[in-house]
This record gives structure tokens, C-alpha cells and sequence, in this order.
């Protein structure tokens, strides 16, 4: 790494151009907050247990939106070592202003991850902030890995409004080992030999315009520059294993993690009694579940190895707490001791992460569940919720493949997929209108699947007081006054969550003359796409949270001797996204809106993008139309 330093320093001359922001072509400037002049990674596999990684970046800053381009942030644990960092800015002819000091570059604990048990560090490097713009920052940093589960994943432009002149990546295999890849957006490597006939992998990247992703396009994955790497052989601590397809990766982990599941006695003998009354296997495994939510908490734990081996089932039953793949690991010992097989089950989860890719089996995983068969109805448990239903996996773990781990090693298969029937939001609201346009209205409103996981979050995580806040902000109603309100939940394997709301509403309908001008949407308008301002580049993608239904009625008492001045044509849109259809009607004294609309998910052309605006907007004119009430006549039939 010295030596690394001493040459680039030595012939500053020849470096020039990439510190000169004058050298910057126009066209990496259109759209760009920062430049990136040189990204250089270089990975040597030196044994299954080890390698090096060298970074140098050289990033010009244009405006201030660019200015986190000036700090570094490198991680290290157990199992690796920050071996130098360096760095330097520039202004913008070139000139070097500041070279990075020791004081300038923090070591503190990453505490801030959300985990309980951690050695996993962070070193910040950073450079104050600049008066002038443009300029230039480059960092320089090498490190030593022994944890080769994982190789190197390549995002030279992994920004927003970030532009690329020159990037390369180099990977450095032993004398007869291949490197396994998958690349988007990238052309093949140059492969070459070396002195020591050590495979060499060379990829690059010039002139990569700044990237803007447009509203609801396919993951970043798809459109930008990435290369997955992954091992085929590789050791970590006193483990070793090969990775060439699922079911090799599964026998790693199920090597990793077994013997693990022992319990003390008195616990077996404690669920045995638990369980005694339950005559089916699903009531079995229901009172293991929430005998696990109720006595255990969730804690995640970083140590070495210990990111992927779990804690002794023993020691959470002493601690009752756990991470991810201890608390499934003790739940699974549990459901043993009752008679009911289950398997670990690895997952890549979050709420906005793409699913694995299913082609390139490698480390892909960050969370486990534990898959429980059940005579066909297979159940997915989220082990680590205290309030989760048992088998609801929702958008967290919901539709993604998982790998399921077996002594005879790993399977693909998949978690459930919610359909927009599940997903649903139901409606009914009694309104009593007033003749100066004042209304009273009396809402039952449930949500299932999807849609109750936002009022699941508030009614097991807020205050009455917080919960009212909430409300208040989200009910889309003018000049309205929230007398009460209340949440019930029914914990089925489709959750639902019902919120029933007591509302005044001043001037709900505009009174004019004899007539009275009444929204008929109370609560659900839905509100127009956003238009594209330059033609549609990249795809229309519906993920999995634009797969629901929404279904509203709502019935108006009418002030006396009111009645609608015309009826209302039925009002029905189709489309490739969904349908839509709304109407009213005269039932018995009572006026009824009804109104329908399914979303469903899909992946669609970016020229479709045009047709999905046209969709949402004629679904926002709908949803405000107004009917005319009058006094002292009948509607024309």
C-alpha cells in the first residue's frame, strides 16, 4: 500500500487531468451533482481464506448536492483489517489543498445498525466542507478480508445524479481457481494470465452519463452498472465449504449451525403441557409461536462467524433473547419437541429489497425464518416479531424465494405472494348530511394483508395519543373534527385490523339555493399519477405494494325533502393496471356511493407510462364528482 502511495504521488503531471475539473466533458456534467474521474478496485484472492481489496476513487464535486462525495466510510470486523487510508482534496484547477490526517479519520463502533452484540466498526474520513465549487476529493484505502463467504459486489455508479468517466475492477484468482460472476449493464471482462498464472478479471466502464431514476421504475439492479461476484471455494474461521449451486450453500449452513437445538429439560417438559389440549398440528404450532413472542425478544448479534451461526437454543431458553437465526433456531427446537419437523429458511427481506438472484447462488441472504409444512398449507415464521400473526410474512419476507436448509443441503422455493384480494381496504361509512352542508359520519374501516401493516405498526407501537396525531394527518378530509376513534386486529393468517372513526364535518356539501353540491368520496379519493416532463426511459413496474383493492360504500341520510336532480351514470374504467368502477343510487330514503377500484401488479413498458397517468387521472376526476341534491323535486328517471 506504501509503495501504492509513493508511485502515485511521484508523478502528479500525469494525474492531472483526473483533478482538473475543466477536463470534465460536457456530457458527464448534464444532470450530475459529482463526477467520478477514477474508481479503481482491485481484489486479490491470495487463498480460500484470504484476500486484499485496494480502493482509489477520485470524485469531482459540482454543486452542493454533491458534497458526501468528501467523506469515506470503510467497514471492518473481526474477520477483516483496514490496513491504510489516504486521501487528498484538490480545487478546481488541480492544486492540492489538504492531504487527509490521522485526526481527520474516526474509528467507532457501528453501533448505530440496530445491533445489540457487534464487532463490526466504521472508519470516517472526511474533509470539511468547500466555499468554491467545483472540486476534487480522492481517497485511497487497502484492506485484508478472511471472510471469503463474500466477494466484492461492483456498483461504480451506485448514485443518483452521478456520472462516471473512468471505473475499472480487477480480480486476482489463484493458479487454477475460476471466479464466478454476475454482471448488468456491463460488458464482459477482459480474462488474462499473469506472471504466476494466476487468472486475471478486468472490467471497465468509460463515460457513464449521471442517472435519474424516473417514479416507479424496475430496481436500481436493472439499470445500472453492477457486477455480482461469489467464491467457489472459500474458509472463514475453522469452516470451510464450496459454493456452486443452492444446495452446496445450504449444507454450509445446516454444517454452521447443527447441534444447536438442545433444551433443558424443563422446558420440553413445560411445552409438552402447553401443547397437551391441542388436537391439531396447526394448534400446536400456534401456542409454540406465540409461547415464543411472549417469553423472547429480538436482539441482533455480529460476532465473527456468529453473523451466520447461531446462538445455542440453550442459551436463548436461559437469556429468552436472540437474533434472527437463533430465535428461529429455538423456535424450530420447540416445535421438535411436540412432533413437528421445520427447516431454517434464509431470505434476502426488507420492505423496499429486491429478491435474490435466483441464478447466481451465492450469500445473498440477510434474515431467518423458519418454514413450517403442514400438510400442504406451509407456514413461513417470523420468529424475531413479538406481534406478527403466525405464518403472515406481508412485505417484509411476503413473495420472495427463500433457501431452505436440510441436512442433504439447500432448496429453492418461494414465501407466500398476496393478491390484490388480500390486500384489501374496506369501507362503509353512514353519513348524515345537513341542509347548511354539514355532515356527522359514523366509519367502519377494515384492512387486510398489506394495507393493515401501517396500523398494525400504530396499534401495537403508539399511544391513544399517538395514534389520534396519526389520524389526524392522514384523513383527507377539509374542515373535519375526529370526535372518537378506536383499532381492534384479528391475527388470522391474512391479518386484519379494523379502525372505526367518529367524524364532523363542516361543509362537507356547498349549499346553493335549493340545491346542495355533495362530494360523494368521503375518505378514498385516490390522486393522480405524477406526468412524465421527457418520454419514458426505463419500465413501469408495479411491485408487490401495488397489488390491492379498494372497496368504499357510503350511505347519506339526506336532509329533508332533498333528492338527487339527476342520476349518475355508472362510471367503469379497465385497463392493463386495473379497473376501476364507481356509482350512486337512491335506496330506499338513503343515497348510496359505491366505488371499486383493483391495482395489480406487473412490469409494463416505459411507453406505457403514459397510459398508467391517463389511468390514475380519470380515476381522480371520478373520485371528485359531485352530486347535485335538490329540494322539493324528484329526480328525472
Amino acid at each position: 500500500m506504501r509503495k501504492y502511495l509513493l508511485l502515485l504521488l511521484s508523478f502528479p503531471a500525469l494525474a492531472q487531468d483526473e483533478y482538473r475539473a475543466a477536463a470534465i466533458p460536457e456530457s458527464l456534467r448534464a444532470n450530475a451533482h459529482a463526477v467520478v474521474r477514477r474508481h479503481e478496485t482491485a481484489f486479490v484472492v491470495k487463498s480460500p481464506g484470504e484476500a486484499t481489496q485496494r480502493v482509489r476513487t477520485v470524485v469531482t464535486v459540482l454543486d452542493a448536492q454533491g458534497d458526501d462525495e468528501a467523506r469515506l466510510i470503510v467497514g471492518y470486523d473481526k474477520l477483516s483489517k483496514i490496513n491504510d487510508i489516504w486521501g487528498a482534496l484538490y480545487d478546481a484547477s488541480g492544486n492540492q489543498l489538504k492531504k487527509l490526517k490521522k485526526a481527520d479519520i474516526d474509528d467507532q463502533s457501528a453501533t448505530d445498525d440496530g445491533s445489540f452484540l457487534t464487532d463490526r466498526r466504521l472508519k470516517h474520513a472526511s474533509f470539511p466542507r468547500q466555499p468554491n465549487y467545483p472540486y476534487t476529493v480522492e481517497f485511497v484505502y487497502e484492506a485484508t478480508e478472511r471472510n471469503l463467504m463474500f466477494y466484492p459486489t461492483w456498483v461504480p455508479q451506485s448514485k443518483e445524479n452521478r456520472s462516471v468517466e473512468q471505473a475499472s475492477l480487477t480480480i486476482t484468482m489463484p493458479k487454477g481457481q475460476a471466479l464466478r460472476y454476475k454482471a448488468f449493464n456491463l460488458n464482459k471482462p477482459v480474462e488474462r494470465q499473469d506472471e504466476a498464472n494466476q487468472t486475471v478479471y478486468v472490467w471497465t466502464l468509460t463515460n457513464q452519463p449521471a442517472i435519474e431514476l424516473e417514479s416507479m421504475a424496475p430496481p436500481a439492479r436493472e439499470l445500472v452498472p453492477i457486477l455480482y461476484t461469489a467464491p467457489t471455494a472459500f474458509e472463514v474461521q475453522d469452516y470451510t465449504g464450496t459454493i456452486t449451486n443452492w444446495k452446496e450453500l445450504g449444507r454450509f449452513y445446516h454444517v454452521l449451525n447443527r447441534d444447536r437445538d438442545a433444551l433443558p429439560a424443563e422446558l420440553k417438559t413445560q411445552i409438552v403441557q402447553l401443547t397437551a389440549g391441542e388436537a391439531t398440528a396447526m394448534g400446536k404450532i400456534r401456542k409454540v409461536y406465540e409461547f415464543v413472542q411472549q417469553n423472547t425478544r429480538y436482539v441482533s448479534v455480529q460476532l465473527g462467524i456468529g453473523g451466520w451461526q447461531t446462538i445455542a437454543a440453550e442459551k436463548v431458553a436461559a437469556t429468552k433473547y436472540g437474533d434472527c437465526k437463533a430465535l428461529t433456531n429455538y423456535t424450530k427446537a420447540l416445535l421438535n419437541v411436540v412432533g413437528i419437523p421445520a427447516v431454517e429458511a434464509l431470505v434476502r427481506a426488507g420492505d423496499d429489497e429486491a429478491d435474490i438472484l435466483t441464478d447466481f447462488p451465492s450469500f445473498q441472504f440477510n434474515h431467518v425464518i423458519l418454514c413450517v409444512p403442514n400438510k400442504g398449507d406451509t407456514l413461513y415464521l417470523e420468529c424475531t416479531s413479538q406481534t406478527n400473526p403466525l405464518g403472515y410474512n406481508g412485505t417484509f419476507t411476503g413473495n420472495r424465494h427463500v433457501l431452505l436448509v436440510t441436512p442433504d443441503g439447500g432448496r429453492l422455493t418461494q414465501t407466500p405472494h398476496y393478491s390484490p384480494a388480500d390486500n384489501r381496504q374496506m369501507r362503509r361509512i353512514d353519513v348524515i348530511l345537513t341542509e347548511q352542508g354539514d355532515a356527522t359520519a359514523q366509519a367502519v374501516n377494515r384492512y387486510t394483508g398489506i394495507q393493515s401493516e401501517t396500523r398494525t405498526g400504530l396499534l401495537n407501537n403508539r399511544s391513544q395519543a399517538e395514534q389520534r396525531t396519526w389520524l389526524l394527518e392522514q384523513v383527507r378530509i377539509p374542515n373535519f373534527e375526529l370526535k372518537k376513534f378506536s383499532f381492534s386486529e384479528q391475527k388470522t393468517q391474512i391479518p386484519v385490523v379494523t379502525e372505526t372513526l367518529t367524524l364532523a364535518v363542516r361543509k362537507w356539501a356547498t349549499p346553493s339555493g335549493s340545491r346542495l353540491f355533495v362530494p360523494l368520496n368521503l375518505m378514498s379519493t385516490l390522486g393522480p399519477a405524477t406526468p412524465a416532463t421527457s418520454p419514458r426511459q426505463q419500465p413501469l413496474d408495479l411491485d408487490a405494494n401495488w397489488n390491492w383493492q379498494d372497496t368504499d360504500t357510503v350511505s347519506y341520510q339526506l336532509p329533508q325533502g332533498y333528492r338527487p336532480e339527476a342520476p349518475i351514470s355508472p362510471m367503469t374504467l379497465t385497463s392493463a393496471f386495473g379497473d376501476y368502477t364507481a356509482g350512486a343510487q337512491m335506496v330506499g330514503d338513503r343515497l348510496v356511493y359505491t366505488r371499486r377500484v383493483t391495482i395489480r401488479r406487473g412490469r409494463h413498458t416505459a411507453t406505457a407510462y403514459a397510459e398508467w397517468v391517463d389511468f390514475r387521472k380519470k380515476i381522480a376526476k371520478f373520485d371528485k364528482v359531485q352530486l347535485v341534491l335538490v329540494k322539493g323535486e324528484v329526480a328525472t328517471k
